[in-house]
Parts: C-alpha cells; structure tokens; sequence
C-alpha cells in the first residue's frame, strides 16, 4: 500500500519537474526573441539615425552650394546630386518673397526625408568696392563740419569736399575722407532693374489673388503662416489702423493707406500700401512697399530682413524715419523726380545698418553703418537752408558687419547668404 503510494507520488513530482522545464524554456525562449527584436530595432533606429544625419549634412552642403553659385537662382526648382549613392536626392524650390529668396530644400533616401526652407538674401559684405558714400554731380560741393566722419571709397562730386561752418560748427578731424575717394558721375549708377522688376511682381500677384482674408473681420489676434503653406493675403479697408496682432511668418498685408501700432508685432511678412506709417517704437522684422509715402516712428527697431521700398513718382513722395530709430536693412527711392525737396529724411540720432539708395536730395543726420546713394543733401538748421553740407554723421562701409547680408544695389550678385531658416 505505501510502496504505491510512494511511486504515484514520485510520478507526480517528475511531472511537474517537465512542466516548469516547458514553463522555463518558453520564457527563455520569449526573452531571447524580445532581445533579439530589440538588437533589431536598435540597429534600424542607428541606421535610421546615421541617414537622417546624412540627410542634414546634404542640406547644409545644398546651402554653402548655393551661396557660392548665385547663379542657381535663376531656376524655380531643379536637384543636384551631392553624393556618389545615388539612391540620395537633393531637390530645392525657389521663389521670391519681396527683395529676398525663399529656398526650399528637400533631401531625401527612399522613404526618409527631411525638409527645410530659408531665406536667402546677396552677400555684399564680399565686395570691397562698395562705396560709404556715392553723392552725384557735376558741379557741386559737399561740405562738411563738426565731427563728421566719411568712410573709405567715398565718391565725390566734380567740384569735390571741402571743411564749412554750420550755425558755428566747424571741421574737427585731420582728413575729410577716412580712406580713399574718388570723383562720381553726373548721375547715380542705374539701380538694378531687378528690384523694379521684383515689385512690378509683387503688385500683380497680390491684385490677381482672389483669395484672400479681409482683416477687419479676422477674429484672431495671432496669426502665424508657415513658409511651406499658401501664402496669406490680407486685405485692409481704407485709412486702416492695424492693432494688437502678432503676425508671423508668409503673410502679404495690402491696402491703401495703413497704420502699424506699436501694439503689433510684425515678423518677416511684407506690408505693400500706397501709404504706411508705422507707430513710434514700434519693434519687428518687415519690407514695407508703398506708392507715395513711408513713415517711421521715433524710437523703433526694425532688423534683417527688412526693406523701405518707395515707387516715388510724385514730388510729395518721401520716406521719413524718425529720430533715434535703429534699421537694419535697405531703403530704396528708384526715381528721379526734379525738384529741391528731401524724397528721404533721416532724423538725428537713427543708427542704420545697410544700405541706402536715394535718387533724390537727402535730409541725413543719424549713422550708417553701410552704404548711400544719393543725388544731394539738405541740411536744416536754424540759421536756414544747406545743399550738400553733412554736420556730425557717420558714413562708413567698413563697418557694415561681415556677417550682414542684404540686396546687391546696383550690379548683379556673385555670391548669396543664408539670411535664417524659416518654417
């Protein structure tokens, strides 16, 4: 009786030996497929990892590409092949966005891909020759007093520079140009037919747009537009103000006659108007493009990329920027209009970073860290009225920062600069 019971026992015991051993077995079993599944997914995200790196480096590549190949940008989109694998492609799109390019590049390998849009703008800082002052004449002075300081290649009209005394201020440095001068024409050198061309455009796309948003209705108090969406534009009713916005991004802003408050905060979108006056202190990134008339308040900041463009045609056309206003980027007055009146006044205490093109007399008395092209100057005192005299400014191109890039004024640019990455 216990002989059997023993053995039946013993069976038992052996039995659930074999079942843990399966249990056991499986679980090892399991494990080692999850180990091996997980080896398997490291090595994909690795190799997925090394080609999206690769993809980067090819952009980066496709951008010192087309800085150094300025001729690139007369295609709207073409690829290059950057690698010997030919199973990479790198493709880019170009197209305008006012006086600057938008670039988007597009690097692929099979189903990876990874995309990025820039704006680019001329690199200019690589031209040596670019003037600190170009002021046209034949028989005209330019005098100068106080402190004023004129950098290297200033050209001069035909009767030259001279010292003077204005409301009893006379010429305190040893030369009247920092640098070398030289003698300029008759005329301003032509502007390039480009920019004309680049607004012509900009005009015809946003009157044939059908579709587009009346911002008076807009509820929305921020609007920000993707570079790689549909561009957005917004239309003003006449003698509009513009208030409490943030705008970012691909947006056309268009009316007649419109008022930015400093209340807006405006970023890398295009304002086009017959008239735009924008509100004291006012901070942002913007190219504003009118008709008749442009306005600064004192105090603003507007940085890289912004441009003041006046489709002047009329003698009451001007642009006027506000004392102690910091700009950087370009002003450009293409047309000459015969008269004595300022087509640009910049009042004292502005500091300009960039370039000038005024086809025009100019009321200058702020600094320029850049370039001015001008047909003459008026100086204003108290004692009256003074063509062509310059008190306690600063012109000076040697100044301009290296790493500044803006639009090539009068010939055709050899070289771009990546300005920043939109989105």
């Amino acid at each position: 009786m216990w002989l059997r019971i023993n053995k039946l026992f013993g069976l038992k015991v052996k039995g659930g030996a074999l079942q843990y051993t399966i249990v056991f077995s499986l679980l090892i079993l399991m494990s080692l497929s999850l180990f091996l599944m997980f080896v398997r997914l490291s090595a994909l995200e690795v190799y997925t990892s090394q080609k999206q790196s690769q993809l980067v480096d090819n952009i980066n590549s496709a951008i010192v590409i087309l800085e150094n190949k300025a001729q690139l940008f007369d295609k709207q989109k073409f690829g290059i092949q950057l690698l010997q694998d030919s199973t990479y492609s790198t493709n880019f799109e170009i197209s305008e966005w006012g006086f600057y390019d938008k670039v988007k590049i597009v690097s692929s390998k099979g189903l990876l891909q990874v995309s990025k849009t820039y704006l680019f703008a001329d690199n200019i800082t690589k031209n040596n020759l670019i003037p600190s002052l170009y002021l046209s004449g034949a028989k005209q002075y330019l005098s100068i007093g106080g402190k004023a300081y004129l950098g290297n290649n200033t050209y001069l009209p035909g009767n030259g520079i001279r010292k003077s005394y204005v409301s009893g201020i006379g010429y305190s440095r040893d030369s009247l140009v920092q640098g070398k001068s030289f003698k300029a024409g008759k005329n301003l050198p032509k502007l390039n037919e480009k920019w004309d061309e680049r607004y012509q455009r900009l005009k015809t796309r946003v009157n044939v747009s059908s579709d587009h948003t009346v911002l008076s209705i807009l509820k929305k108090d921020s609007i920000a537009v993707s570079f790689n969406d549909e561009t957005l534009v917004l239309r003003c009713p006449d003698k509009y103000r513009l208030s409490d916005k943030y705008l970012d991004g691909n947006i056309i802003i268009t009316g007649t006659k419109i008022l930015i408050s400093n209340t807006c905060s405006i970023h890398r979108c295009i304002v086009l108007a017959d008239t735009i006056v924008v509100d004291k202190q006012f901070k942002g990134e913007v190219q504003l493009f009118a008709q008749h008339y442009i306005e600064i308040g004192e105090s603003s900041v507007l940085k890289v990329p912004s441009v003041l463009y006046l489709n002047n045609s009329d003698k009451t056309d001007q642009i006027v920027v506000k004392s102690r206003t910091k700009f950087q980027g370009e002003i450009i007055i293409p047309h000459y209009i015969r008269d004595r009146k300022e087509i640009l006044v910049i009042q004292q205490g502005c500091q300009m970073i960039g370039q000038i093109y005024s086809n025009g007399y100019s009321s200058f008395d702020g600094v320029l860290f850049g370039s001015f092209y001008t047909t003459g100057f008026i100086k204003s005192s108290s004692s009256g009225l003074y063509e062509n005299y310059l008190v306690d400014v600063c012109i000076d191109s040697k100044r301009l920062p290296a790493e500044y890039c803006g639009i090539s004024l009068i010939n055709k640019s050899n070289e771009k600069a990546c300005v920043e990455e939109v989105y």
